[in-house]
């Protein structure tokens, strides 16, 4: 049966479902990479600032001062 106007057509075997993403979803993608890169850079600061914005982004409530552990 061929798809409609409302039915898109399915993924065929082996590839995966696409959406468009939300500006908000682009956005936290790349801070996602940008907190990667900051943790690979050993640069505590830059990784704390982005993981916050990122927590914002999504709603989350920033953790209180001076609760962060550092694993050195």
């Amino acid at each position: 049966m061929d798809p409609t106007r409302a039915q898109p057509p399915s993924p065929g075997p082996g590839e995966l479902a696409t959406i468009d993403p939300s500006p908000r979803s682009a956005v936290v993608a790349s801070l996602a990479g940008t907190l990667s890169r900051a943790v690979a850079l050993g640069d505590a600061e830059a990784a704390r600032v982005v993981h916050e914005a990122i927590g914002q982004l999504l709603g989350l409530a920033p953790a209180p001062e001076g609760r962060v552990r550092s694993r050195r």
